[in-house]
């Protein structure tokens, strides 16, 4: 075998999901970047995180995403994701600043997708 082998793909209903799950490593002082691309009018949100010990592999590669359909130009300036969860329930931001009380994940923006990622699969043609 010649490179990486492809990580396991797991899409998540909504841009909601895939923030809680970045927030539960927040919770152990871990800040897990959301990764951003933009492709054809979509913009494809992601986080990659490791199932260890899974087999004979000391760590499998998981890459949880979102896909939004319609990008809004405005989003594409946004640096953070902000969470905040209180008595009135969740609310999620997308921003170019950070804002006091909320949980504030950066956004990294790719220019190409890592190769061990499948595109096709991210981007839903496949």
């Amino acid at each position: 075998m010649s490179g990486f082998e492809k990580a396991v793909h797991v899409r998540v209903s909504s841009l909601g999901d895939l923030v809680r799950l970045a927030s539960t490593l927040a919770s152990r002082m871990i800040v897990m970047p959301v990764y951003r691309v933009f492709r054809d009018g979509r913009t494809v949100y992601f986080l990659q995180m490791m199932y260890k010990d899974y087999y004979k592999y000391y760590g499998l590669p998981i890459v949880y995403y979102y896909v939004e359909e319609d990008a809004s130009k405005s989003a594409e300036e946004a640096k953070y994701i902000l969470a905040k969860s209180d008595e009135t329930g969740e609310k999620i931001e997308i921003s170019r600043k950070t804002r006091p009380g909320w949980l504030a994940i950066p956004l990294v923006n790719l220019e190409e997708v890592p190769s061990y990622l499948d595109e096709e699969v991210l981007l839903g043609r496949s």
